[in-house]
């Protein structure tokens, strides 16, 4: 065997050696709040389609002021926060 011939049947081993598998979906969130941080991060190699919601629905940040404007009191008020993976669904047939 020449040696263009081995030097390419050895490049063409290596490539399927490390050829990595690319995820076919790929999700990032971050949310950051006032006393909270949610990180989700997927990579799926699935063909299913799935969807990331985040719900925040209640969220309240509340601050009181002396006379002095000055900071005395912080409130924070997180309820409910939601982060969701789930497969998506074909939509339902309307009811006759």
């Amino acid at each position: 065997m020449s040696k263009q011939g081995l030097i390419g049947n050895l490049k063409s081993f290596f490539k399927k050696l490390i050829k990595k598998k690319r995820p076919l979906q790929s999700d990032e969130v971050e949310l950051i709040l006032p006393g909270l941080t949610i990180r989700m991060k997927r990579n799926l190699s699935i063909k299913d389609p799935h969807e990331v919601t985040v719900v925040v629905p209640r969220a309240e940040f509340r601050k009181k002021l002396d006379k002095n404007y000055e900071a005395v009191e912080y409130e924070v008020i997180l309820n409910s926060i939601t982060v969701v993976h789930a497969p998506r669904h074909p939509p339902t047939e309307p009811h006759s």
